[in-house]
């Protein structure tokens, strides 16, 4: 088995896509896919709720899914979750472009994928909001797994690495070409 020199470290797993990808991109995008994942989840039990011909509580409404309103918000929020998988598909294809010409990936695109994984975790989490309010606030109860995913996800949203806050200030130095940056994990 032959060793390949990968930046500034020997590996014999040179020839293999995967292992050229850049590493702060990569650990970007497995914090933020989730957050799609658990929109999509959220979804599932807000129209699944709505199939059993829920109703919206204090109305007239015996079946939300008839009231424009609520076909406004389910519209929403799945639209919310599309820009967030296009965002998190565009980010792994930049990542996959890259590794398999061999080349590392430059500055200001590794900062987009930066950026790209915060906008997935805010727009992953709009979506969430918008189908608790579509559920309402017995989606807040212990047992419901709608709670449990809205916490985890949360939770996950606001981890370091995908901070869309700092991932957004980070991409606009690199694009003024601005060299200090405010992490080392770009």
């Amino acid at each position: 088995m032959t060793q390949a020199v990968q930046g500034n470290y020997a590996t014999e797993h040179g020839d293999e896509t995967l292992y050229r990808s850049a590493l702060v991109p990569v650990l970007a995008l497995v914090l933020a896919a989730p957050q799609v994942g658990m929109a999509r989840a959220g979804m599932e039990i807000v129209t699944g709720s709505l199939a059993k011909g829920k109703g919206i509580s204090y109305t007239f409404y015996e079946r939300a899914a008839d009231s424009p309103s609520t076909q406004i918000q389910l519209a929403e929020a799945a639209h919310l979750i599309d820009t967030a998988e296009l965002h998190l598909m565009r980010a792994a294809d930049d990542i996959d472009t890259w590794a398999a010409k061999g080349e590392y990936m430059p500055f200001t695109t590794r900062a987009r994928v930066r950026m790209d994984t915060g906008y997935v975790a805010r727009r992953s989490r709009e979506a969430m909001d918008v189908l608790l309010s579509i559920q309402g606030a017995g989606s807040f109860a212990e047992v419901s797994p709608l709670q449990r995913i809205w916490r985890d996800q949360e939770t996950a949203g606001r981890h370091a690495v995908i901070n869309p806050a700092i991932a957004t200030e980070l991409y606009g130095r690199a694009l003024l070409g601005i060299e200090e940056q405010v992490t080392p994990l770009i």
